[in-house]
């Protein structure tokens, strides 16, 4: 044998030893799976983008709530109670001209009491021309009005614009109503001095909070109010928690008597208003109780 063919045969044993050995390293299938035992197939993870459905269409278990919208620290408080401010409304000329003209105009007797004569007079500069004879037509209905003071059957109400009046019922600017009326309170007030109704044409034409926009009827309060002065009546305060507010209340500034004795402390106004927690319900008339 020559040399060449030795190394041929050498070299063909050394490829074989490693072939084996590769063949035996090889790791061994893995056994099949018995019949009775499920695939799991393989987990694909995903993610899946959708638009968030409209208010109206998302399900919901409650029913629809009024405080909707509501912040949490809202719901459940209290409305505060009205205050003395003079309520938002039309601007009125805070200056006028210091003299009244009588508004032109007579009634027919109202009531079987004692008569009283009123004229209605207006501070010129204070208001349009026009805004005269509609203020002077609610006073006459304010006091012709059968809950009003000639229920009692004390008293009875006719208007002159000639003749000297008992009372003279004045509608007021701004300033001439404060000089008048005094600064004691820092609002708008209307007050009754020396025969004299002064009537605040703020409050007249914007009224006050605690009559919730209700303007007819805080223009017959006031002019009531300022009338049971002329009278001889003094204020009162609340007498029963919801009642009707005693028209000699003062119910421009609250109907509460905590908020008006709050007001009125440092300020005497006739009466000491008890502390008692009690809150009338706005109230135009001195006898509610009588029916038209």
């Amino acid at each position: 044998m020559s040399i060449g063919r030795i190394v041929v045969y050498v070299f063909a044993a050394m490829l074989a030893g490693v072939t084996i050995g590769l063949l035996k390293s090889w790791p061994d299938p893995a056994p099949p799976l018995p019949q009775n035992v499920a695939q799991v197939p393989p987990v694909v993870a995903s993610i899946s983008v959708r638009t968030s459905p409209s208010p109206s269409s998302q399900p919901s278990s409650q029913p629809p709530s009024s405080n909707a919208g509501t912040p949490a620290a809202v719901v459940g408080q209290a409305a505060p109670r009205p205050g003395p401010e003079l309520p938002p409304g039309q601007p009125v000329p805070s200056q006028g001209e210091g003299w009244w003209r009588t508004v032109a105009g007579t009634s027919t007797q109202v009531g079987s009491g004692r008569v009283r004569t009123y004229s209605v007079e207006v501070e010129q500069g204070a208001v349009p021309p026009q805004a005269q004879h509609p203020f002077a037509a609610a006073v006459d209905r304010a006091l012709a009005d059968p809950r009003g003071w000639t229920a009692s059957g004390d008293v009875a109400f006719r208007r002159v614009d000639v003749a000297q009046p008992d009372v003279r019922i004045r509608l007021t600017a701004t300033e001439t109503a404060r000089a008048t009326c005094g600064y004691d309170l820092p609002y708008d007030t209307s007050c009754y001095v020396g025969g004299v109704v002064y009537v605040s044409a703020p409050r007249w034409f914007r009224g006050a909070e605690s009559f919730a926009g209700d303007l007819e009827g805080y223009r017959s309060y006031l002019i009531n109010h300022e009338i049971g002065h002329f009278l001889g009546h003094g204020h009162e305060p609340c007498p029963a928690d919801g009642a009707p507010a005693p028209v000699m209340m003062q119910q421009t500034f609250s109907v509460s008597n905590d908020q008006l004795a709050e007001i009125t402390a440092a300020r005497p106004q006739g009466l000491t208003v008890p502390k008692d927690g009690r809150t009338c319900v706005a109230n135009p008339w001195p006898h509610p109780e009588v029916t038209r």
